[in-house]
């Protein structure tokens, strides 16, 4: 039975995986694209002390709004330096919320959950695929 609740939960985190992958899709595909430069790097300090850097991006809307981003990961060294350019999209009704074209930026949730499901779909699958093998050769 547990076997089947994993192999359950898979299938759920994969179809997530697809969810995220076309919502991800259909925003760059209808979203307006301009480019944003790195203005800052925002020092961040956790708990345990250590320093994560979070870039802040400035980009002008075709409406002529700037807009300040602070990008959702952060990281240490930052994966971003101050100048440097990427490539964003966003909805004319909500610039606030701009997704950058990056690997991560764009797909990076969809491809931890694909991660997530491929382990639980081959643990949770193989079991059946197993018995089913099996019983072929022990008859």
């Amino acid at each position: 039975m547990g076997y089947l609740i994993t192999f359950l939960i898979g299938v759920l985190f994969l179809a997530g995986s697809l969810y995220l992958v076309s919502t991800s899709v259909h925003f760059i595909k209808t979203g307006t694209r301009t480019v944003a430069t790195v203005e800052e790097l925002v020092q961040e300090r956790s708990k345990k002390g250590k320093s994560t850097y979070r870039p802040i991006f400035r980009f002008t809307t075709i409406t002529g709004k700037d807009i300040h981003y602070a990008y959702k990961v952060a990281s240490s060294p930052p994966d971003w330096a101050v100048g440097e350019k990427a490539t964003v999209v966003y909805k004319l009704d909500d610039p606030e919320n701009p997704m950058v074209l990056s690997y991560f930026g764009a797909f990076g949730w969809a491809v931890i959950a694909l991660a997530i499901a491929s382990v639980l779909l081959i643990v949770g699958g193989g079991y059946y695929l197993f018995g089913y093998y099996a019983k072929q050769f022990l008859v």
